[in-house]
């Protein structure tokens, strides 16, 4: 199945620890038996409104290919990872 993955990191990060987060969901979608068929990084954008005290957040949309019964399960991993405010993770149609 294709999905549409936007994350939401922490907008003062150092550059490696976001590289480091980045290889941290990398390596979550392939544990999970998925492939990243592309990575568009936003950057820097100002938030609607704030979320854990940030006004602003640095963003990633993701094309993945995952399997449905592994969205659960990455999804519980994604939310252990203290430098992502936010994600959405959607089921893209055909």
């Amino acid at each position: 199945m294709d999905y549409e993955m936007m994350v939401i990191l922490k907008p003062l990060l150092p550059e490696d620890i976001r590289a480091g987060v980045l290889k941290r969901i990398n390596t979550l979608v392939k544990e999970h038996k998925g492939s990243i068929k592309s990575e568009d990084v936003w950057g820097k954008r100002h938030l609607a409104y704030p979320i854990k005290n940030h006004e602003e957040g640095y963003y990633i949309v993701y094309n993945l290919e995952l399997e449905s019964d592994q969205v659960q399960d990455l999804q519980r991993e994604l939310k252990l990872i203290s430098d992502i405010l936010r994600f959405l993770l959607i089921k893209q149609e055909k």
